[in-house]
């Protein structure tokens, strides 16, 4: 027998051996087992991701392998795959990203809106369909039941019942809609969180992807888990890639993330989202340690961009939203020894309407925030209104300038979205007008004892829990308004104005709870009422609901409906938006699937084809060796 040694490259035959085209043969034998071997290892691997989350498929690129150039006649020599690809279109990346952007936001608010529909209009998928115009109108029915009855003891304790009923509903939506307030607040640390940690992921994808790369392969597994992460993180944020080759080939591929415009990664650098409880509030009924966003790098982060988009948006417009109001006004003084700013000319003039916080509150000056420590208004004989805030740490040179060059300032934070804080501010306007109206003609009228009416609504002094000496005069002002509640009077009590009264704190005065005697039913007409037994006072207080000059929507009932009505239509809304970008995400994950999902079938029939190929090496190799078994061994 002969020993057949092969040569080692198809080089080495072409060039030296003069039996190139005998073992050429074998050659061309070999690259087609090593090719389609490798294709269906390709083919395996598409199969065993079939489920995986993010995985594109993958294809083995085949083409033919051409001889020795210097060769007179060109001749092939087999078979190669020149490289593995993953099949992935950028449109329906982008496409799929930005749709899960808005998806996500709107998902956000219908959450957050259904859950303040549920408070302020009651659960009406709940047998307990009770709400706050069912609440108030249970104590106007009562009311009107005491008119005809004036000395009639039962129906007495059953309004100043009902009444406090009606109080505690409003303190109870009230007080849930804090606790929606902090599960949004603890959302967005939750959120910030998660993107820092999908960004460090991102760039540690991107080193492992270069240094794989680097040798001239391409990372097709770990490309798939990076525009995975990309996915994710666009749940949360408006998310934008911009990947850099090196110039000329030489160095590694930079590869970029933005959110907002802002730059969160840096091919191997995150900049980091950083997340701190805030030392102030916005509006008067805000829960206290809401967080502020800032970027690592120290530049400014806007949470009420609409170029944000996401979870984080949407979180950040629920927990502020106050529908842009602020007070707006020109500075006109400031004193640098007390730090007290002067605010005129301003756009709120009503502190029935008022939510700006008396303390811990912020004002805002040519784009920068400012701490303030409390504030006091003074009202002049046209009603206008002068703030002055007694600021915390400052830079008196840049408050001068203010002064000088009349800068506007803005107490609260201007965010243009109807959230938590914008329907605080609609009950805060609805207990605070209707209690002023009724406690006005109560006063006006003598209880069961002939002694004048005093304050039937109230509010509650949170340091002691006593009650106000509530002060009504122009515009709900009287001789000027301080922020700060002082020592009692010399009487014992506390005068308070009707800012005071927020729907967390609005309740019925103690001593009408305690006596329900102390309803002033009778009128007090000159004194001829006294000793007798009318209701003409108390018949002024029932007809109160049917006030269309009370608030600018008509009475309180019109105003109850258009708060929960204009609610209802906003949450409907979102969860409209919701169910659309929800369809238009799945349309477009579907077209995207059809582009780099793994069909089964597909890859069943490539098995078969890669394995007949195989075969027919195998045929090959098996003809070449009889050829040579008759060539050298039968023909010596």
């Amino acid at each position: 027998s002969m020993l057949i040694v092969l040569p080692k490259s198809i080089d080495a035959i072409t060039e030296v051996d003069p039996m190139a085209s005998t073992f050429g043969s074998f050659e061309i034998a070999k690259s087609g087992m090593m090719t389609y071997n490798q294709a269906l290892q390709v083919t395996f691997h598409n199969v065993a991701n079939v489920e995986t989350k993010g995985y594109s498929k993958q294809t083995a690129n085949i083409t033919s392998m051409v001889g020795n150039k210097s060769s007179m006649i060109a001749q092939g020599f087999g078979v190669t795959v020149t490289d593995i690809s993953r099949s992935r279109n950028e449109y329906y990346d982008t496409k799929y990203q930005l749709t899960n952007t808005s998806y996500n936001r709107y998902k956000t608010e219908a959450y957050y809106l259904s859950a303040l529909q549920d408070q302020i209009c009651g659960n009406v998928t709940s047998d307990d369909k009770v709400n706050l115009t069912d609440a108030f109108d249970t104590f106007t029915d009562v009311l009107s039941h005491l008119v005809g009855n004036p000395n009639n003891s039962t129906i007495r304790t059953q309004a100043t019942t009902t009444a406090q009923t009606f109080t505690e509903y409003v303190n109870g939506v009230a007080t849930k809609l804090q606790s929606l307030q902090a599960e949004a607040n603890t959302e967005i640390k939750t959120c910030v969180d998660q993107i820092n940690a999908y960004a460090k992921k991102i760039t540690s994808l991107t080193r492992q992807i270069n240094t794989i790369e680097a040798y001239g392969n391409t990372a097709n597994d770990l490309r798939d888990q990076r525009s995975l992460m990309i996915d994710e993180l666009s749940q949360f944020v408006s998310v934008e890639t911009l990947e850099k080759a090196p110039a000329d080939g030489v160095g590694e591929t930079q590869y970029y993330v933005y959110v907002g415009g802002q730059m969160l990664v840096d091919t191997y650098n995150v900049n980091e989202l950083v997340v701190k409880q805030k030392d102030t509030v916005s509006n008067i009924n805000d829960i206290t340690g809401c967080y502020d966003v800032a970027w690592a790098d120290g530049s400014s982060f806007s949470p009420y961009a609409s170029s944000l988009g996401g979870r984080l948006q949407a979180l950040f417009e629920m927990r502020d939203g106050n529908n842009a109001t602020v007070v707006d006004g020109t500075i006109t003084a400031y004193d640098a020894g007390t730090k007290k700013l002067t605010v005129e000319n301003t756009n709120c003039n009503d502190l029935l309407t008022l939510n700006i916080p008396a303390s811990d509150g912020e004002i805002t000056i040519n784009n920068r925030r400012y701490a303030y420590n409390s504030f006091e208004v003074k009202v002049d004989a046209d009603g206008k209104y002068t703030y002055e805030f007694n600021l915390k740490d400052t830079n008196d040179e840049l408050m001068q300038i203010a002064v000088d060059k009349s800068y506007t300032a803005h107490a609260g934070t201007s965010v243009n979205a109807k959230g938590i804080p914008y329907y605080m501010a609609q009950l805060n306007e609805f207990v605070r007008t209707y209690a002023q109206e009724f406690n006005r003609i109560h006063k006006q009228g003598l209880d069961l004892n002939d002694e004048a009416g005093i304050d039937f609504f109230n509010a509650t002094i949170p340091a002691n829990g006593k009650n106000y000496v509530m002060n009504e005069s122009v515009n709900g002002l009287d001789q000027g308004f301080t922020s700060i509640v002082g020592n009692p009077d010399a009487d014992g009590k506390y005068q308070g104005s009707y800012y005071y009264m927020t729907a967390l704190n609005f309740t019925v005065t103690k001593e009408v709870m305690e006596d329900s005697n102390k309803i002033a039913c009778k009128a007090n007409g000159n004194g001829s009422s006294v000793g007798n037994d009318n209701g003409d006072n108390i018949q002024k207080l029932s007809k109160l609901k049917d006030d269309s000059q009370m608030f600018v929507h008509g009475e309180p009932d019109a105003f109850l409906q258009s708060m929960t009505s204009a609610l209802g239509v906003n949450a409907s809304k979102a969860s409209t938006l919701e169910k659309s970008e929800s369809n238009l995400l799945y349309s477009i994950d579907t077209n995207r699937k059809s582009v780099s999902g793994v069909d089964e079938d597909e890859e069943g029939s490539d098995m078969i084809v890669f394995q007949n190929m195989l075969r027919n090496q195998y045929k090959v190799i098996s003809v070449m060796n009889e050829v040579l078994d008759k060539l050298i061994n039968e023909m010596v």
